[in-house]
């Protein structure tokens, strides 16, 4: 999992997208096809930063280590 705010000039069409309040999250399609949940979230002192957290569908375990 990465976090890049440079997307200027980059191929970015086979990215599935999605909106939570005014940010924007690209997400690898190869991730998608993974059996998990992935939640987003606001975090930070004001709200400013994300917070992502990966769990297993529907409570199995993740099939991906996130470090």
């Amino acid at each position: 999992m990465s976090v890049d705010t440079h997307t200027r000039g980059r191929t970015l069409e086979s990215y599935i997208r999605a909106g939570i309040d005014e940010v924007l999250v690209l997400i690898d399609p190869d991730l998608a096809r993974l059996p998990v949940e992935i939640h987003v979230t606001k975090a930070g002192l004001f709200g400013r930063g994300v917070g992502v957290f990966v769990d297993g569908l529907d409570g199995a375990p993740c099939p991906i280590d996130l470090i």
